[in-house]
């Protein structure tokens, strides 16, 4: 795609991690029609003239920090190893630009509270990148669930789990191990339907090796309402699995990590009276690419979702509005996250932390 010319109204983006990720967010960027793709940056030469290559960037930089003070950027997508998020938006952030950062955004609640409140100071848009929001399925039951239609939520169920890790994700220095890695994705649809924060969290971690990252993780939260879930995350799954059920007072709903399918049964919904399996449409609930888009929309299962949080995430810089996935929304998380190591270490139950 060129983008020697900037359309009208296109937010002006870069890029700070300028791997895989990095590289997958920019052609979901690039199906929105949203964006100009002005510089990418990432200590890895070859990274980053790749993204040059096949994303569109017209200029790479060694250092985000250059980049930042260089390019007239209206936004910023930071796609690094977990450890590196927090500092690179806080840069972002600062610098006045808007920023879209991957999930966790931080390995701290701590951490994570002082972006969210640098972006409120600066007046500029933070999204965090949880994706399953997104998703057609995910969106369905979010609607069936507030439109009453199992009544009140008291239970959840939930997983998210896949198989060995490796490279940097096995790693705790630098943010590894499967909680906030893909705990971190279930934990996130687990309080966005709650639609309450966590109140106590209680948790067994089994570690992979002596100061190394967890294994395998089970948890239980309960709510100030008194509804309750039970969350695991692993990585000695011998593939990927990723489910969310969803227990209401007149009800039940279920969804599946690689399934674009909503179970539900309902006492409310005649149509739902027996449990009834609902094939869902993706074009339903995410526009198509716009034409000439610079995508390989065959090459990765998830580019049409990233592309949906990357059309919300210019729509709301466009708008001067809150994000759908706000900063604080992943500070929530962290505060669970945060809530389930220690009580993996300690053996009791932990009352989770929580600041306005």
């Amino acid at each position: 795609m060129s983008t020697a010319t900037r359309e009208a109204g296109q937010t002006r983006l870069g890029l700070i991690g300028s791997g895989y990720q990095g590289r997958y967010l920019s052609e979901a960027a690039a199906t929105t029609g949203a964006y100009e793709f002005v510089a990418c940056a990432d200590p890895n030469a070859e990274a980053a003239g790749t993204a040059v290559r096949t994303c569109g960037y017209r200029t790479p930089y060694p250092d985000y920090a250059d980049m930042l003070s260089q390019e007239p950027l209206d936004a910023v997508i930071v796609a690094t190893t977990h450890v590196q998020l927090q500092p690179a938006a806080l840069a972002a952030v600062e610098a006045g630009k808007h920023v879209f950062v991957e999930k966790p955004m931080a390995l701290t609640a701590a951490d994570g509270r002082k972006l969210v409140a640098a972006a409120r100071q600066a007046g500029v848009r933070l999204m965090v990148g949880y994706t399953l929001r997104f998703m057609p399925a995910r969106r369905l039951m979010k609607r069936l669930l507030d439109e009453g239609a199992i009544g009140e939520v008291r239970q959840i169920i939930a997983g998210q789990c896949l198989g060995n890790l490796g490279g940097w994700l096995d790693d705790p220095a630098r943010g590894g191990g499967p909680l906030l890695y893909v705990g971190t994705h279930v934990l996130d649809q687990v309080l966005w339907v709650a639609g309450q924060p966590a109140e106590r969290v209680w948790a067994e971690i089994n570690w992979k090796s002596e100061g190394g990252v967890e294994a395998e993780a089970m948890w239980t939260i309960r709510f100030p309402s008194g509804a309750l879930a039970q969350v695991c995350t692993g990585q000695t799954m011998g593939g990927r699995y990723g489910w969310l059920d969803i227990l209401g007072t007149a009800g039940r709903l279920r969804t599946e990590w690689e399934s674009h399918c909503v179970w539900i049964e309902s006492q409310v919904v005649d149509a739902y009276r027996h449990f009834t399996q609902i094939e869902v449409p993706v074009d339903a609930y995410i526009p198509g690419p716009v034409a000439g888009a610079c995508a390989s929309l065959a090459s990765h299962r998830y580019i049409r979702a990233w592309g949906a949080e990357l059309a919300e995430f210019a729509a709301a810089i466009r708008e001067g509005r809150d994000t759908l996935v706000t900063g604080e929304d992943a500070v929530r998380v962290l505060e669970v996250t945060d809530a389930v190591f220690e009580s993996g270490s300690t053996g009791e139950a932990v009352a989770v932390e929580r600041q306005p």
